[in-house]
């Protein structure tokens, strides 16, 4: 008959190793359990971080975009049209300007017709001023 004292020694031995291995396993999967809720709890602050930044972004945008439409607002409408809109508006003004002159000049002359052939000529200042004029 084998001994009983070795075999409870043996089983002891069994028993405890046993033991010691369900106890290692235990703090394994404790310790994958923490690496797992660390790393969760990473995601859960990285998408955290993100959703703020975007907000924060979103926010300096639509700051962005009001302040460049007071800054349009101000500027002046003349910007907006094109060159040529300018020229003729530019032309336009002063054929208004000429044809105001003209109506003023001829109004105290009871002038008709084109007011060019109709000037007389001025005699030319004495050379006195001139010299005045060079001096200014």
């Amino acid at each position: 008959q084998p001994d009983a004292r070795l075999a409870a020694e043996e089983e002891g031995k069994r028993l405890e190793e046993l033991y010691r291995e369900a106890e290692r396993e235990r703090r394994e999967q404790l310790e994958k359990a923490h690496l797992r809720g660390s790393h969760a709890l990473k995601k859960v602050h990285l998408a955290q971080d993100r959703e703020r930044l975007l907000k924060e972004l979103e926010q300096m945008q639509n700051m962005d975009r009001m302040r460049r439409k007071q800054i349009v607002a101000q500027l002046p409408p003349q910007l907006f049209v094109p060159a040529y809109k300018r020229l003729e508006k530019k032309e336009e003004w002063q054929r208004e300007l000429e044809f105001a002159f003209e109506d003023m000049y001829s109004e105290d002359r009871k002038m008709e017709g084109d007011l060019i052939l109709q000037f007389e000529p001025q005699p030319l200042p004495s050379p006195s001023d001139r010299s005045q004029d060079n001096d200014l």
